[in-house]
């Protein structure tokens, strides 16, 4: 057996500094080659859009568009910068922090848009919004949520938030879906606000236990004539397919609701802003498990150079276990049944309402 002195000395492994250097050039190459071309002569980290700074930007139509961040009306401060590069709001803005308490916003020409996200509601906002509902609100609503979207010259304003759309919610009980354990659901809801055993609880009236809301935002003001019916009026997919840049999106929960363990009732908005449009899409999705699915979409439309807004209601809707088989091929069948972009792109349309606006 040979001595431990016997065996081989490890070689010294160590980087040259021709190799250090290499290492450097090809990591800053890479991180080049991601960039979009369109930011390669890149600005500084260290140089910020100064606060209200405003951009215009010639439009394929010879047009100048206005771009100012935050809002022109905007009230406080604005903790959303834009990025140095392409000029998209930076949502949330990297000095925020949890929970996000602020208000992004952005002007096109005379049109501005805000956004807000906030914790969800406490349990003495939460007896509030009960007392103006009169029925039991979802287990989880953030109702200091809002998009709001308004004209500066015409005066059209219109907002979305969770309170208003649950004062859609209907409580006629033609409307209300009847299942085996929907009488166990009211009870574990008379369970949750009750206080004390011996007190007996208020009574809510009967209301859609599923939450299915009807909302397409509130118009707070609609210039004359206000909108008009006309499902012929298509938003223009051709805008908002084209390859502009992204310069405001946001998409927030204004509540969400487990059914008591037997689905899911979620309604959400996202939204997003070009330098000629924008869209805002509001999507309430229901699942009853082993009863059905449902989907309501509201849609708002603006086109900041012809002044025209549509709205898009859709309603979808179809049987559980006929979705089911139309995925039978899946190996988790029921994993597809909880993807709300998959059931969207799934479930047969009922019906579309569309109205326009023109100012």
């Amino acid at each position: 057996m040979s001595s431990p002195s016997s065996y081989p000395k490890p070689l010294r492994r160590s980087f040259n500094s021709w190799q250090i250097n290499s290492a450097r050039e090809m990591h800053q190459l890479t991180v080049k080659s991601r960039l979009p071309h369109r930011l390669q002569p890149q600005v500084p980290n260290s140089q910020q859009a100064p606060e209200g700074a405003i951009h215009t930007v010639e439009t394929p139509h010879s047009t100048t568009t206005e771009i100012q961040v935050p809002a022109k009306g905007h009230n406080g401060k604005c903790n959303n910068p834009q990025c140095v590069h392409c000029g998209a709001v930076i949502i949330p803005s990297p000095a925020a922090s949890f929970p996000f308490n602020d208000t992004p916003s952005i002007s096109i020409n005379d049109w501005q848009i805000y956004t807000s996200r906030n914790p969800i509601l406490s349990a003495s906002e939460i007896e509030e919004f009960e007392s103006i509902l009169q029925v039991p609100v979802p287990e989880m609503i953030f109702g200091n949520n809002k998009v709001e979207v308004m004209n500066t010259t015409n005066g059209f304003h219109l907002i979305f938030n969770p309170l208003d759309a649950l004062k859609t919610v209907s409580v006629d009980p033609k409307d209300m879906l009847k299942v085996s354990y929907a009488n166990e659901w009211y009870k574990s809801r008379e369970r949750k606000h009750r206080d004390d055993e011996d007190v007996v609880l208020e009574v809510f009236k009967p209301y859609d236990w599923t939450y299915t809301t009807h909302y397409k935002g509130t118009e707070l003001v609609v210039p004359d004539p206000g909108f008009i019916r006309n499902d012929n009026y298509a938003i223009p997919q051709e805008k908002l397919t084209k390859k502009d840049p992204i310069l405001f999106f946001d998409e927030m929960t204004l509540f969400e609701d487990e059914l008591g363990d037997n689905g899911i009732s979620t309604l959400s908005i996202k939204i997003r802003v070009m330098r000629n449009c924008m869209l805002i899409l509001q999507r309430l999705f229901v699942r009853v498990d082993d009863v059905m699915l449902r989907i309501r979409d509201t849609r708002l439309y603006v086109d900041f150079e012809d002044g025209l807004v549509i709205r898009e209601f859709k309603r979808q809707e179809q049987d559980y276990g006929e979705l089911l088989k139309s995925n039978y091929l899946h190996h988790d069948p029921r994993k597809m049944l909880r993807d709300i972009q998959w059931c969207a792109s799934k479930l047969p349309v009922i019906d579309i309402q569309r109205e326009y606006l023109q100012l």
